[in-house]
């Protein structure tokens, strides 16, 4: 990141710097997304999977009554 105050920069290097950092988090973003699948591809689980325990499903016992 650029060490000067934005006040100090002019439009366009602070546009300049302002691509600059959201490329970096594009970037982050996709190797998630890539490194999440790697994951779902070995384990044959998603980022979205809970066991039963986890569901979120009340069960019979843990019911409340309206």
């Amino acid at each position: 990141m650029n060490p000067y105050p934005a006040s100090r920069m002019s439009p366009a290097e602070r546009r300049t710097e302002l691509c600059a950092i959201l490329a970096t988090g594009l970037r982050r973003l996709r190797l998630r997304v890539v490194q999440s699948s790697v994951v779902s591809d070995l384990t044959g689980e998603s980022s979205l999977h809970s066991g039963t325990d986890q569901s979120g499903h009340a069960t019979t016992s843990n019911r409340r009554v309206a």
